[in-house]
């Protein structure tokens, strides 16, 4: 097992707190979102540590076949649920409005039939991929929220982020956030220094980063970014 840190909340509690009915503005959501839609259509995308959150995202992307990845199974139950129900919260509602769509059942509905598999994985503790995870990251688009901020080191930070996209084709698309504690832990410091170093290892072209302030008082702030192998 991996000796990271862990979410703040359990599956339960953080999927209410967070992902149901209220969107909480000024949090980073709403720009992760808009970064998101700068994204062209794609035909795979795998989220990473994905938790049960992959259909917030999902509302701003137009991409085909979507692999969800986490350690959790029950995270990953959760979001298998609600994408057999097809039914939107007030945050999807919001977040498809957000990225200029039609917020109604039916498109959300459409995506939610986008997923067709979840992988229990442990993608922080470097061990050789099974061959299904090997093919998920091999999508068009990979993406990860929040993941890659539970590592404790940069030398851990930049192994996990090169080794999880070594097999993003050409052209494709990786995006992300991570969100920063406001009690100091034993979580990774980020900086942007640190962030260019691991997408140049990574062999990525850097096409976003920022720093945002969050209304959070638990996380107030939140790293974004987007990048793209070279075609």
């Amino acid at each position: 097992m991996s000796d990271t840190p862990s979410t703040v909340l359990d599956a339960d509690s953080y999927h209410r707190l967070y992902y149901a009915d209220t969107f909480r503005f000024g949090q980073g959501t709403e720009h992760i979102l808009d970064l998101l839609t700068q994204i062209p259509p794609v035909a795979t995308w795998t989220d990473l540590g994905a938790g049960s959150q992959s259909l917030l995202w999902a509302c701003a992307l137009t991409a085909g076949r979507l692999t969800a990845v986490d350690v959790d199974a029950l995270r990953l139950a959760h979001l298998t649920t609600a994408a057999r129900a097809g039914q939107p919260r007030g945050v999807h509602r919001v977040a498809l409005a957000l990225a200029g769509t039609n917020p109604t059942t039916q498109t959300f509905a459409a995506r939610c039939r986008r997923l067709p598999t979840t992988l229990t994985a442990d993608l922080l503790t470097p061990a050789p991929h099974p061959p299904p995870l090997c093919l998920a990251l091999g999508a068009d688009l990979i993406t990860q929220f929040g993941l890659l901020g539970l590592t404790t080191t940069p030398p851990q930070f930049i192994d996990a982020f090169t080794r999880l996209h070594t097999h993003l084709p050409p052209g494709g698309w990786a995006a992300g956030a991570n969100w920063v504690p406001a009690t100091r832990d034993t979580r990774i410091h980020l900086t942007h220094a640190l962030y260019r170093h691991t997408l140049h290892r990574a062999g990525l072209d850097l096409l976003h980063l920022a720093a945002l302030p969050s209304t959070d008082p638990d996380f107030p702030l939140v790293w974004t970014y987007l990048a793209r192998r070279h075609p």
